[in-house]
């Protein structure tokens, strides 16, 4: 897949009428384009949360302004319109009620997040090809965002004792994290799907569960502690388990992100957690 191609691959941005009419050297400007807004995108973020939490919502809105203009420099026109409406909003609200503002944040930087992490996935394998010549995507069982997510698990996982027959044909998820709000998130956002969710609160619980257990799925938190997502991924591989890891993070950054992909991150879902962005991660996958 050519660098053209691979730009549809992230569903964020429009681009239907757009990069066909580039040359190849206006396709690559608009990578650098790409890559330029997730440097400038944590600085942007900072400074939309900092606005928030001291209140000043004229700066607020300022900052929400800045964001919007950025998404529709790389045609993310749905998220720059998200933004807009909330500019619209604040502008009619005859009270500001700060919690809902906070609300609607999360979910625009959530999404705007996703779409930073796309974009660096995106160019983490365009640098992979170059370096290997005969690059034909994802391959490699164990590393990360070159890796192709498994046709079929090596072994069924052993189902707990009080699993019905309907539990036990779901693809099993593991789910690893220290704070027990996320892991229920998961789980509502789960229900009534073709999987089966396995949540445990830390790396070590999770390794016990591996002694017998052969996942579809992980999902691991990034910070935890005494074994954080990184540790822990590493150690997953080390006991030979090859299926797919999704890294639950609130960092987008290029430094987090990177050091994420290297440890074996395939994919990624954004704190806080939404339905829509998670059942479609997974999919990907499983």
């Amino acid at each position: 897949m050519n660098d053209r191609e691979s730009l549809y691959e992230i569903a964020d941005l429009k681009l239907e009428g757009i990069v066909g009419r580039l040359s190849d050297l206006g396709v690559r400007d608009y990578m650098d384009t790409l890559n330029d807004f997730t440097e400038k995108f944590p600085e942007m973020e900072e400074n939309l949360k900092s606005a928030l939490a001291d209140e000043d919502y004229a700066r607020y809105t300022k900052c929400l302004i800045v964001i919007k203009d950025a998404l529709e420099a790389i045609h993310a026109t749905e998220l720059a319109q998200t933004c807009q409406r909330e500019v619209y909003g604040i502008t009619k609200m005859a009270n500001i009620r700060h919690d809902k503002l906070e609300a609607q944040m999360a979910y625009i930087l959530s999404n705007v997040s996703m779409l930073s992490i796309d974009i660096q996935m995106l160019d983490y394998k365009r640098r992979q090809a170059a370096e290997q010549p005969d690059y034909d995507g994802l391959s490699g069982a164990g590393s990360g965002a070159d890796a192709k997510p498994e046709a079929k698990p090596d072994a069924k996982p052993e189902p707990a004792p009080d699993e019905d027959e309907e539990e036990v044909r779901k693809k099993t998820i593991l789910a690893v994290d220290d704070q027990m709000i996320f892991l229920g998130a998961l789980r509502n956002h789960l229900r009534g799907t073709p999987y089966h969710i396995v949540c445990t609160a830390s790396g070590e619980d999770a390794l016990h569960y591996l002694k017998n257990n052969r996942p579809d799925l992980f999902i691991l938190d990034v910070i935890m502690p005494e074994m954080d997502g990184y540790e822990l991924a590493q150690r997953i591989r080390d006991r030979g388990q090859t299926a797919p890891i999704i890294f639950l993070t609130g960092n987008s950054s290029r430094d987090s992100v990177t050091k994420a992909i290297t440890a074996g991150a395939a994919d990624f879902i954004v704190k806080p957690v939404n339905k829509e962005q998670v059942l479609e991660r997974i999919s990907k996958f499983i």
